[in-house]
């Protein structure tokens, strides 16, 4: 088989799996728009794979999901909050500075005709994610079924991610490998990584957004449900923590407990922690042949120099900057000027999602980015002082885990990675937005809740 069909036939196949298990997940729930939001929160399961130009593997299926939700209802209609206008309106200003990078700065027709691809496709996409699954309806069952999900897909991204660990996959598959002159090098097999096969710092993200709300489901379910999520909470935690990604450890950690202890569930909140000890215990136990703590602990971080020289890429280039996907590029070419600063040797891109957008775009796109950052914040902190009686918890979870993302962002690029950023979309429509509306019937399927009316089980 030649090797350029090998993508071709993955795209192939995600799509035609994505399709029947959409059919199959709809008649199941009897909730219409299910399928189409399973797909768009199943996005981080694809590998990172180029199937054609800019398309990667891991946006086909939330392409598919929300061209499914786009088929029940074409056009949502235009929100009257004004938040949310504020936040539609600095992704229009982002989105013109990444069509103004990718004419200035883009080669000769197939560059350039990529970068405007790519400069219009990713907003465009995160928009429409947040806005049809923000108008999918009843709401109590958009709420619901997405923490399910939400929940179910950080649970297998960490059986996943620790069976490769524990035991090894093929390929190396679920973790990055350790590289030589880093301190966890000789001492554990690799970092935790998911299914994404990107950077462990991207699947931290991913638990960043889960963890919280699988929390948030161990309270708001009864019975045997609720201890099966404390112990997914516990193995989404351990996970966590094998991406040794300081960040998402510390944000995820810090807002998880401080939820729990919120809420006064400190049994549950001590049991997540135990059942996190246990699993790291037993890991590590396995295979690592030291203490991976203490040197990842001490190990010097670079954000300082990779912001730097963000910031003086701006300022060199604050019209339109230097092109999307290009400040490694420009950083190698001119090292004298960037890659040796102040702060150190820059190896990498901004890893701050407001001084990457004005390197790569010009300053106006990196104050357009700020300013949808500051949005989705305020939205997060709305979204937290909104009472339900029944979904409180999902709510504030959600409104943590926003709040958490959006922290991370800023010493990570993350909304460059459709498997992250796509989820960070769906949480963001199916919490964060005016409740939906329209013809998707009034009750809550049986599948979806086996509660009465009154919540009562």
């Amino acid at each position: 088989m030649p090797q350029a069909l090998t993508p071709l036939l993955l795209g192939v196949g995600i799509l035609l799996g994505g399709a029947v298990v959409a059919r199959l997940l709809t008649r199941w729930t009897g909730w219409g728009p299910a399928g189409g939001v399973a797909l768009i929160v199943a996005a981080p399961l694809a590998p990172h794979v180029t199937i054609a130009s800019s398309l990667s593997a891991d946006d086909l299926l939330p392409l598919l999901g929300l061209g499914l939700l786009a088929w029940r209802r074409p056009v949502p209609r235009l929100t009257g909050d004004r938040l949310l206008r504020w936040i539609l309106v600095a992704m229009a200003v982002a989105t013109l500075a990444r069509i103004g990078t990718a004419l200035v700065n883009g080669d000769p027709t197939h560059s350039t005709l990529t970068q405007l691809v790519q400069a219009i496709a990713r907003p465009l996409v995160l928009v429409g994610v947040a806005c049809y699954v923000g108008a999918t309806a009843p709401e109590r069952d958009r709420l619901r079924f997405v923490s399910m999900a939400m929940g179910a897909i950080g649970t297998f991204e960490a059986a996943f991610s620790l069976i490769g660990f524990v035991f090894g996959l093929p390929g190396h598959a679920g973790i990055d490998p350790t590289r030589v002159g880093t301190s966890l090098y000789g001492v554990c097999p690799g970092r935790v990584s998911g299914t994404l096969g990107l950077s462990a710092n991207h699947i931290g993200a991913l638990f960043v957004l889960t963890i919280p709300v699988s929390a948030a489901l161990a309270l708001h379910e009864a019975g045997w449900r609720r201890w099966a999520w404390v112990g997914a909470t516990g193995l989404q935690s351990a996970a966590l923590v094998l991406t040794f990604t300081r960040s998402s450890i510390l944000i995820a950690g810090i807002l998880t407990l401080a939820f729990l202890v919120y809420e006064r569930r400190f049994v549950v909140g001590a049991l997540v922690v135990a059942t996190t000890a246990a699993i790291l215990v037993i890991a590590v136990g396995v295979s690592c042949t030291g203490s991976p703590v203490a040197g990842r602990i001490t190990d010097r971080t670079d954000r300082l120099a990779l912001w730097y020289a963000a910031a003086r890429i701006a300022i060199d280039h604050p019209l339109f900057g230097v092109g999307l996907d290009r400040m490694n590029e420009v950083v190698n070419a001119n090292p004298q000027r960037y890659k040796k600063t102040p702060f150190g040797t820059v190896t990498s891109s901004a890893h701050n999602t407001i001084l990457l957008a004005a390197a790569e775009t010009g300053i106006a796109g990196g104050l357009a980015i700020l300013a949808v950052n500051v949005g989705v914040g305020l939205l997060a902190l709305r979204l937290a002082w909104r009472g339900r009686r029944r979904e409180r918890e999902l709510l504030l979870a959600a409104a943590l885990a926003l709040a958490g993302y959006l922290a991370q962002g800023m010493v990570n690029n993350l909304f460059s990675v459709p498997g992250t950023s796509v989820l960070f979309a769906c949480v963001i429509g199916a919490f964060a937005v005016a409740r939906g509306e329209g013809g998707e019937g009034p009750y809550t399927p049986r599948k979806l809740d086996d509660r009465g009316p009154d919540g009562d089980v």
